[in-house]
């Protein structure tokens, strides 16, 4: 029997009509469904915020006001087969709080985000059985979805969990995504990481197809929080969304193709409440004609920090300081540049001031310099870095525009062009290049 992967994240977990259109939508999956949920919307979030700022008095109050979320959406939990266990669940869920005010490992943490993929397994498994549709919760530690790594920014251990994975026969299982069990406990897959779940169960299991449902209608050329109308993508190859994942937000967890490519198990992209709509496929590249760019991805408002080592100084050290000290205050470090004698990270505008206090209170290394804002582009498209003609055509554009647009330096690549422009250009250089590039809708 072909086994089809459905994956809902939290933008299809809002509210009433999203939780019938889920319904719908396993009733007409065809042969076995198997579905991996995330967190409610706004679950992770709201758990993220008690845990880093909540006060330990507050903690029932607070798992209170996350069963109501879950009870509004899905009463027929309370009457479930699976309610004694839903109840289990929140109380876990108090003593993880409970226990990591008092000792902040990391596996208590990734234990206490976990439960909100687990309600929602519960919830959803529990709306499917009141309509007819046998379902039951299974959670990642219980099937068997292995990770490598600890905290927040594990991976998926592919080997162990193809051999291990089990899910329940005779109802669809709902697997929770995100997170999974390592050599030290609990672990998440970083944001997105429910994507990187199902097309891993996808390829343990042999999968057919795996479609990830989603509020919008499939894969923009460029980010719909630029507000320009761009074309949709009816297709990218799996080098091109990985690509792009990396660049443009909300696309895909960017590992999430990997464990399709040696299979070659197709990936949809489609809008939940519009099955009709083919939405976006992503798989094997099928490029005939010439390269041309199939997407913009951009990475805005990031300021360069970096200094100069003197010969007494560690290349690897300095970086690795440098890192751990600005992971512990979770910041994120969009690029990073070393070479001997000189280190370049780039972080968001926002926490730039943050970070380089943090830098330069370090002892062991040198007080950072701060650059001028600048936004990364990423032109994707197969073939593209071998074509001299588009980065031409690039620089063409937007020298025609008054754009300052310079190139990077690392090593080319086959699918992908890398460019910066100063920060306050960037709906500039995006409006005129899309233009130029034939991406905005006609």
């Amino acid at each position: 029997m072909s086994i089809h992967v459905h994956k809902f994240g939290g933008s299809c977990l809002s509210d009433g009509s999203d939780i019938d259109a889920i319904v719908d939508r396993i009733r007409e999956s065809p042969d076995r469904a198997v579905i991996v949920v995330s967190a409610f919307r706004g679950i992770t979030d709201r758990l993220l915020d008690q845990i880093d700022h909540g006060q330990t008095h507050s903690i029932s109050a607070f798992v209170a006001s996350i069963e109501l979320t879950y009870l509004e959406r899905v009463p027929e939990v309370a009457t479930s087969p699976w309610a004694v266990r839903f109840a289990e669940t929140l109380h876990h869920l108090a003593d993880c709080l409970s226990d990591h005010a008092l000792d902040p490992r990391p596996d208590l943490r990734a234990d206490a985000l976990a439960c909100g993929e687990r309600l929602a397994s519960l919830t959803i498994a529990a709306v499917l059985d009141a309509r007819g549709i046998p379902a039951m919760p299974a959670w990642a530690e219980e099937v068997g979805i292995h990770l490598i790594g600890r905290g927040e920014d594990a991976r998926i251990d592919a080997v162990r969990t193809k051999a291990l994975l089990g899910i329940p026969a005779g109802a669809i299982p709902v697997i929770t995504g995100w997170y999974g069990i390592s050599k030290g406990g609990f672990a998440l897959l970083g944001r997105g990481g429910s994507d990187l779940t199902a097309t891993a169960v996808a390829a343990a299991l042999d999968a057919d197809s795996v479609t990830i449902w989603r509020d919008v209608e499939g894969v923009l050329a460029l980010s719909p929080r630029w507000t320009l109308p761009a074309r949709n993508l009816s297709n990218l190859s799996y080098t091109e969304a990985a690509e792009l994942a990396l660049f443009s937000e909300p696309v895909l967890h960017p590992s999430a193709v990997e464990p399709l490519r040696q299979p070659g198990i197709p990936l949809r992209l489609k809008p939940l409440h519009r099955p009709e709509v083919d939405g976006t496929i992503i798989g094997p590249s099928v490029r005939s004609d010439l390269p041309a760019v199939r997407a913009v991805g951009c990475l805005p408002g990031l300021v360069p920090l970096s200094w100069n080592l003197s010969s007494a100084l560690s290349l690897a050290e300095s970086v690795t300081d440098a890192m751990s000290a600005l992971s512990r205050a979770r910041i994120r470090v969009a690029d990073i540049r070393a070479q001997p004698g000189r280190v370049r990270l780039l972080v968001p505008s926002r926490t730039a001031a943050r970070a380089e206090r943090i830098l330069s209170e370090k002892p062991s290394l040198p007080t950072p310099s701060r650059g001028k804002s600048i936004s990364i582009l990423c032109f994707v498209g197969e073939g593209i870095g071998e074509d001299e003609s588009v980065m031409a055509c690039i620089l063409d554009e937007a020298g025609e525009a008054g754009v300052k647009i310079s190139f990077g330096d690392d090593e080319s690549r086959a699918h992908a062009i890398h460019a910066t422009v100063p920060a306050e250009q960037t709906e500039l250089a995006l409006k005129k290049l899309c233009e130029a590039l034939d991406l905005l809708a006609p």
